[in-house]
């Protein structure tokens, strides 16, 4: 099997300000191109870091692509690294001039005389354009080793890769040994406990099995070339836990709840507190929403609960406001205000203050109506302020994906 080397250059992902979302989005495409990464590095922005990392890279691996660096100020040096290393000459390339000039024209805007640099190619390299931005791909070939440079802005490099380079690659190595990957996703069990009921399952020996953990919920994945073998794991293993199982692959909490919503033609409503619209947004994020969501109220002040949402005030008083009491009666006022067939309800204490030894930073209390059918339900979750809300926010729909696929609480 051919494999791939990713080296992803920058300052800024060394010192954890910008995530490499680019690895993730190489390594899958690549490896259902049959080229898996089986190696990837982050350098710094400097010459020997790049050049150490080319050497090795050239030297084991039958495609090395860079992304970052390619830019027209004087940190962006990886195009010149690359140029020495293949000892090639950079020579000026009037076709990307033109592009490039075309971009700023498009934006009413005089191109910058340091914008001129984009356009220096080096020799035997295609210049692969880029409809995003000004600083073009590369692509450079010797006998069966492929090598690309892209920008690291990952609207840029996804569109060069989908549409230049993917096709380049398809063509020249085709895809014999596609990695296959089956993925199934858990929730209500940890890792550990979904473990001990799999402890008698073994993959077949052409299937490698992975766990992964996410935000408060597993997923499982079985991965390999042997699409039989891959199949015949999952057949094996769902059975055994299919209890905690809501999705399978690319599907995600919304769009599992989308999915269910409108095969069943139901409305959904939300309120919140503490989540303050988290959860409204990641519903709303999904084109089509307006198939399955009718609205939402974020209702921060106890003032705002008793007025819109009815919450009455001796619940306040007698449970207060991160309370199951208050979270049912939140549920019940947005259903009765947006008129939705269900409605999910948070209130609860995200931090990192206010929480007390009754209720601690990361309790969150939730309500949930579908239908006639209406419960609350609490749960402390650990982490920031922001992990907790985001945790708070998959633990709802994903406790309302549940109950809608049959099973009751």
């Amino acid at each position: 099997m051919k494999k791939s080397a990713v080296i992803t250059i920058g300052n800024e992902i060394l010192l954890g300000k910008t995530l490499n979302s680019n690895l993730a989005f190489l390594a899958q495409e690549l490896a259902n191109l049959g080229l898996p990464v089986d190696y990837a590095v982050t350098v710094k922005d400097e010459a020997a870091a790049i050049h150490q990392a080319l050497k090795h890279c050239w030297n084991k691996y039958d495609v090395v692509i860079t992304t970052g660096g390619l830019g027209p100020t004087t940190d962006d040096i990886t195009k010149q690294e690359i140029a020495s290393f293949f000892g090639k000459k950079l020579t000026f390339n009037a076709e990307v001039w033109e592009q490039v000039q075309q971009i700023f024209a498009t934006r009413n805007m005089p191109t910058p005389e340091i914008n001129r640099s984009q356009a220096m190619v080096p020799e035997d390299f295609i210049a692969l354009k880029n409809e995003r931005g000004t600083a073009p791909g590369l692509f450079y070939e010797e006998g069966e080793k492929s090598f690309f440079a892209f920008a690291g802005v990952p609207m840029e490099m996804k569109h060069i890769f989908l549409t230049q380079a993917k096709p380049i690659l398809e063509k020249k190595y085709g895809t014999q040994d596609k990695v296959i990957q089956k993925t199934i996703h858990t929730f209500g069990i940890s890792e550990s406990a979904l473990a001990e009921l799999l402890t008698d399952f073994q993959p077949p020996e052409k299937v490698s099995f992975a766990w992964l953990p996410q935000t408060g919920r597993v997923d499982l994945r079985f991965y390999g070339t042997d699409s039989q073998a891959i199949e015949q794991a999952f057949n094996e293993c769902y059975p055994q836990i299919k209890q905690y199982v809501w999705g399978f692959d690319e599907d995600t909490p919304v769009s599992v709840l989308h999915h269910i919503l409108r095969e069943k033609k139901l409305y959904l409503s939300v309120a919140e507190s503490c989540t303050g619209g988290l959860i409204q947004k990641m519903v709303t994020d999904l084109a089509g929403s307006s198939d399955v969501f009718l609205g939402g109220v974020v209702s921060y002040a106890n003032e705002l609960k008793i007025k819109v949402l009815k919450v009455k005030p001796e619940t306040l008083k007698n449970f207060g406001a991160v309370s199951e009491e208050c979270a049912g009666e939140m549920v019940q006022g947005v259903k009765e205000l947006t008129g939705s067939d269900l409605a999910i309800s948070t209130t609860g204490i995200a931090g990192p203050e206010g929480g007390t030894s009754e209720k601690p930073v990361g309790m969150v209390c939730f309500g949930f109506s579908v239908l006639n059918d209406i419960w609350s339900k609490t749960h402390i979750f650990n982490g920031d302020r922001e992990l907790i809300r985001l945790q708070a926010a998959e633990f709802a729909l994903l406790n309302l994906i549940r109950y809608l696929q049959g099973h009751k609480f």
